[in-house]
């Protein structure tokens, strides 16, 4: 035993050492066994034995496609926008004991500004936090060129068309193409009524909803799926979620609507690799609406 006590302090034990647990050479636990022939990996401590030990190694994410990271803030972005949004809906109660109209154009307004500034802040949160602090970097927002002007049109007209034909079923099931519809000046869930009520509706649907709806679902919701499960996935799944984001305001029929824009959407923003493209057919998409109400038979 004491050739073999010198053998460890040694650090180099003659053949034929037997196999058992001896003092660690290297200090690096109290001992490690020996197997005979050569020291081993196998440590024992106070603890037990510590070696071989199952590590968890956690590998480097890989993204799958380009994108940041912002799931979760856009989701905290869409519940403060939603909370906002139940405020003021809280407050107008409270200040018309409880008359709220949903047409009024002011309470349409202040709501939906509501709504949007957790949208945006959810935006400019995720590109400080995990980006490069440039929407136009992080997110492709940039003024349209005369190519997604184009793309946009097209888009919107694709995008209208089983919309289009699910209007034009209401209509046959009402009154037919021969009277007014009452089904078609609903624009967006609500009724305009008066002056001020078609241009807050119209600057909401035409101007605010392009830019704030494509800049959080097209640029930081898609760009999120995409990094983590690929482009083609994060489409259909963004495609998914705004469709049924709209089923509040809009009905139960908003992803059947929807659905089939918001797929053009997704696809602009990836082709093109920026917002314009998606934003002007947007745009487009809720401007038909406008439009069809100079068809008699919509009205």
């Amino acid at each position: 035993m004491v050739t073999q006590l010198t053998a460890v302090a040694d650090r180099s034990p003659a053949p034929g050492f037997p196999a058992n647990w001896y003092p660690d050479p290297w200090t690096i636990a109290p001992w490690r066994w020996w197997d005979g022939t050569q020291w081993t990996p196998v440590l024992y401590g106070p603890y037990g034995e510590a070696w071989p030990t199952q590590v968890s190694v956690i590998p480097p994410f890989v993204p799958k496609g380009p994108g940041i990271k912002g799931g979760g803030v856009a989701a905290v972005g869409a519940g403060v926008g939603l909370i906002g949004s139940l405020a003021v809906a809280i407050v107008i109660a409270i200040a018309t004991h409880g008359q709220i109209d949903a047409n009024d154009p002011w309470y349409l307004l202040t709501s939906q500004l509501a709504l949007w500034v957790g949208f945006v802040g959810a935006v400019v949160v995720a590109s400080r936090k995990n980006g490069t602090r440039s929407l136009a970097a992080d997110f492709g927002l940039s003024w349209p060129r005369i190519k997604d002007l184009w793309l946009g049109f097209v888009g919107a007209v694709v995008g209208r068309m089983l919309p289009l034909l699910v209007l034009i079923c209401i209509v046959l099931a009402g009154s037919g193409f021969g009277a007014p519809n009452a089904a078609a000046p609903n624009i967006v869930g609500v009724t305009p009524s008066g002056f001020a009520g078609w241009v807050v509706v119209v600057l909401l649907t035409v101007v605010g909803a392009p830019v704030v709806e494509e800049l959080f679902f097209r640029g930081l919701l898609q760009g999120a799926f995409t990094r983590r499960i690929g482009a083609v996935p994060a489409l259909f799944v963004t495609a998914i979620i705004f469709s049924f984001a709209h089923v509040l305001n809009e009905g139960p029929l908003a992803p059947l609507v929807l659905f089939p824009m918001a797929l053009v959407l997704g696809y602009l923003r990836h082709r093109t690799g920026r917002l314009a493209a998606g934003m002007v057919a947007h745009a487009f998409f809720n401007a038909i609406l406008f439009l069809l109400i100079l068809v008699p038979a919509f009205r």
